[in-house]
């Protein structure tokens, strides 16, 4: 027995209980509606635009709504294994802690992602229907973003339940860094920065860089950032909107005309899978030695 056999066990299981019905009919609604009535119902009045605004539309929502559909999908694939006894039962079969773990990663991945599919390509369908000039590399490129934000926070959320010994503490655990993820971690980057500024003489520059950089290791905005980045004429502009009121216009003028490495596409990229491998080798990695 592999890893495998939990993946598909996992998959089959979703099927089961309706979980992937229900998870598909939710994202249909969520990927789907918004455009029927922004542009379906709009009578014509798209003349002139594409997809991007249907992106820019969406950008918003998909980055608080994902994560969230994602953790409720994995935050208890391993804790109730454990509270209900049926872990040490499939350890016995014999699987191995890694596949139970990279069994349940891979089965709830699957589940999200399946549904995420579904509901783009209806989506899709919507958008063809309208006036708007469909922009099918940019429109790709957004359901693929979307689609890792949803494994990264399943990966996330699977890594907290390997740690956790009830599915109240995981619970907790991957609402909390939710929570952190959306609305503490913009103050923590400026916090920082601040600090940085008063005690140890970090000019305006710096600050600025140490702002944006630690906002982009947050998941949530690393991927608002690259989704900005299909919709904007250039890639600084989508780190400067990340930021409002007056320090917006500081960010443009210490970015200027280039963009340093560490804040590029493919370092955001980077940064965002890093919340999909990581948590989970973490929590792999106490799972390993916990007592069940």
């Amino acid at each position: 027995m592999t890893w495998q056999s939990v993946a598909r066990k996992d998959f089959r299981d979703a099927v089961r209980s309706r979980w992937l019905w229900v998870l598909t009919g939710l994202f249909v609604v969520v990927f789907a509606v918004p455009p029927i009535i922004a542009f379906v119902l709009d009578n014509g009045g798209n003349a002139g635009q594409n997809t991007n605004q249907y992106i820019s539309l969406m950008e918003q929502g998909t980055a608080i709504l994902i994560p969230l559909i994602s953790i409720v999908i994995g935050y208890a694939a391993i804790t109730r294994e454990r509270e209900s006894g049926t872990l040490k039962l499939m350890l016995s079969l014999p699987h191995s802690r890694d596949d139970v773990v990279l069994g349940k990663v891979l089965g709830r991945s699957g589940v999200v992602g399946i549904s995420i599919v579904i509901g783009f390509v209806v989506a899709a369908v919507i958008l063809l229907l309208t006036s708007l000039q469909f922009k099918v590399v940019d429109y790709i490129l957004f359901a693929l973003l979307t689609l890792l934000l949803g494994l990264v926070f399943v990966g996330l959320s699977v890594g907290i339940s390997a740690t956790a010994k009830t599915g109240r503490r995981a619970m907790i655990g991957a609402v909390t860094l939710y929570i952190a993820f959306l609305v503490f971690w913009s103050g923590l980057a400026n916090l920082v920065a601040s600090l940085l500024g008063r005690y140890a003489g970090i000019g305006i520059p710096g600050r600025v860089s140490t702002m944006l950089f630690i906002r982009l290791l947050n998941p949530v905005t690393a991927y608002k950032t690259l989704v900005n980045s299909l919709i904007y004429s250039s890639h600084i502009d989508a780190r400067i909107v990340l930021f409002d009121g007056l320090i917006r216009t500081t960010v443009a003028s210490v970015l200027g005309n280039s963009l340093p490495i560490y804040f590029s596409d493919a370092f955001v990229l980077i940064y965002l899978l890093f919340w999909l491998f990581i948590p989970v080798a973490i929590g792999y990695s106490i799972f390993r030695r916990a007592e069940l």
